[in-house]
């Protein structure tokens, strides 16, 4: 098993909404990503509650690295991501096997 965990740090403000509102749009947009992509195992979005580095942050789960490829290539994940590109000002990521 994967797990794959990314942070974002978003712009004050980016297509027209704040980073708060952003993150919410994040949040709901990729949780609902849970049964419409097959190798998506489990999918949780936080939302930073105090002043931070990062406004949100995706933890998901995945059978295999190839699952989570297939993930990152499925045109809803692709959709979400391309929104979240132009919001952020920076992302971090890791991946790690769970034992």
């Amino acid at each position: 098993m994967i797990k794959h965990i990314v942070m974002w740090k978003l712009k004050p403000e980016a297509e027209g909404h704040t980073a708060r509102e952003n993150a919410q749009w994040m949040k709901e947009h990729l949780e609902s990503l849970m049964g419409v992509v097959p190798e998506l195992l489990s999918c949780e979005v936080g939302i930073n509650v105090v002043d931070g580095n990062y406004d949100a942050c995706l933890i998901s789960t995945f059978a295999s690295i190839e699952d989570m490829e297939t993930y990152k290539k499925h045109p809803a994940h692709v959709a979400i991501s391309t929104y979240c590109k132009k919001v952020r000002e920076s992302r971090v990521a890791c991946d790690f096997v769970i034992e």
